[in-house]
């Protein structure tokens, strides 16, 4: 849904009124520029599990983006990461923030012909926080208490706390915000995870294998829309198949990020490839198991967090392009900490520490089965090893991650806190005593209260002073320890256009077009 650029002018190009009246609707102008036919096959960095939340929970970043193909959400991010209309054209709110009314589009239909409306919206929500359905996506919107369809087109959002950022929040593509048919999945049941519907700009035409093919929805709302034909995207799970796929015409966009640094550096200097690259919110961190041993023990946790050089960390394992995170936030977010009370790179108070704990600091590291988590794994093996700690590095398929961290099989995981609008919906998740996403297992009433106190603070002054104040305690007691900021990338054929900013280190391919 974008407006032509400055580069593609044109006679009948529409004035600057009717381009910013369409925008604040929803819709694109009618853009010469912007071909119509075509398709493109983009390379994955994982597999996707299936789609229906009750299945897999939360989407990775790789459901994300074939996400944003099947399924609109109600609002989506402009290019400055403000909400614009989506499947909502307005929205009001409560003096309090506690309740938002979205007023939605007429005549929208899903995949399978059924009628896109209020009580969709409202199924959605109440199926994935009904508590006999378990679903691990629920923790996700517990501050939506209920969602009331007063007629055919009004969705009225009552929530347990104040969110000044609630329609920013609903607008990346995840388990919690898309909108799933209710009859496709009274249809299908348990085919619905791998055979979808949803109102997006393209259908679901196959999935063999794990490659997944979407075709042009011709009955989509946004009339011109999408420009593509069909997409084919493709599995790719080394960075030097989905670089040499690029080089070889069998993609034409995939995903990368600042580890394949080689690759990146490579694509900067080809006039033929294009590097998207966006800086987000959120960070890659790691989570520390503190209900066993050796990280029941606060020294151990902060002595491991103390031997860590990020700067050469970065240099190691990507070149200098990963950018080093002190804390959960980020340059992307709007969070801005003055002291956010990180621990310093002091090797020798780290080894004091593990000294004084007094026994062997051994343990195992999981990390993937890739040659990046290797090399991640080694360089966080050494730093360790120079203060007096063992590491066995344990390497697993990346889909068995999340299956591990939810069932606490671990000791130290990876895991991400990815680029969202607002902080509260994954600190509460990921650190609030009783969720299913606190992966430390740490139990703090203390931290619980900033949480809570967080999350029901309107100002946007206090809230930052809650978040800094919730990070503190977070690095103070070493419960998951941060490496890199998120930065996100996308190496594409030049040809390719319309790619917006890499929001939440989704790709989305839904509006491009080929020059």
């Amino acid at each position: 849904m974008r407006t032509p650029t400055s580069r593609h002018r044109s006679l009948n190009r529409p004035s600057l009124w009717l381009v910013a009246l369409l925008a604040a609707l929803g819709l694109s102008a009618p853009a010469a520029a912007q071909k119509q036919g075509g398709a493109v096959t983009v390379g994955l960095e994982l597999e996707i599990p299936g789609f229906d939340p009750l299945k897999v929970g939360v989407y990775d970043t790789s459901g994300f983006m074939v996400a944003a193909t099947l399924f609109d959400t109600l609002t989506r991010l402009d290019a400055n990461g403000k909400a614009v209309p989506r499947l909502a054209l307005s929205w009001t709110h409560s003096e309090d923030f506690r309740t938002w009314t979205f007023k939605l589009r007429p005549g929208v239909k899903f995949h399978d012909g059924s009628p896109f409306n209020a009580q969709a919206v409202k199924w959605n929500v109440d199926r994935q926080k009904d508590p006999a359905n378990k679903c691990r996506c629920a923790f996700y919107i517990t501050n939506i208490i209920a969602v009331d369809a007063p007629d055919e087109l009004t969705v009225v959002f009552r929530l347990k706390d104040p969110s000044m950022m609630q329609p920013e929040i609903m607008a990346p593509p995840t388990a919690n915000n898309v909108v799933l048919s209710p009859a496709a999945v009274a249809a299908r049941g348990d085919d619905f995870n791998r055979n979808p519907s949803g109102t997006g700009p393209f259908v679901l035409k196959s999935w063999t294998g794990d490659r997944i093919v979407v075709e042009r929805n011709p009955n989509y709302w946004n009339t011109g829309h999408p420009h593509l034909d069909r997409i084919v995207f493709k599995p790719l799970t080394d960075a030097q198949s989905r670089f040499a796929s690029l080089q070889s015409g069998e993609a034409d966009l995939v995903w990368d990020d600042e580890y394949d640094y080689d690759n990146i550096k490579k694509a900067r200097a080809d006039k033929r490839l294009v590097v998207h690259n966006y800086v987000g919110s959120g960070a890659q961190v790691y989570a520390f198991n503190t209900k066993v041993a050796p990280f029941d023990d606060l020294r151990v946790r902060q002595a491991l967090v103390m031997a860590i050089d990020r700067k050469k960390m970065s240099q190691a394992v990507a070149g200098g392009l990963a950018r080093p995170a002190l804390n959960p936030y980020g340059d992307g977010s709007w969070v801005k900490c003055e002291n956010d009370g990180a621990l310093p790179y002091d090797p020798a108070k780290a080894r004091e520490l593990v000294q004084a704990y007094g026994k062997p600091v051994a343990f195992k590291g999981l990390f993937t089965a890739t040659p990046r988590g290797r090399t991640i794994g080694q360089v966080l093996q050494q730093f360790w090893k120079q203060v007096g700690a063992t590491m066995e590095i344990e390497q697993v398929d990346q889909a068995t991650i999340p299956a591990r961290a939810f069932q606490r099989q671990f000791q130290l995981t990876p895991w991400r806190i990815i680029d969202l609008a607002d902080p509260d919906p994954q600190m509460y998740a990921n650190f609030h005593t009783g969720s299913p996403s606190a992966l430390a297992g740490y139990s703090n009433p203390e931290l619980d209260r900033m949480l809570e106190r967080a999350r029901v603070t309107a100002d946007m002054r206090s809230r930052n002073a809650d978040y800094c104040e919730i990070g503190r305690h977070i690095n103070q007691q070493a419960i998951w320890f941060w490496t890199f900021q998120n930065s996100y990338y996308a190496i594409a054929k030049a040809k390719v256009k319309g790619i917006p900013p890499l929001f939440s280190g989704i790709i989305d391919v839904s509006d491009a077009w080929l020059e």
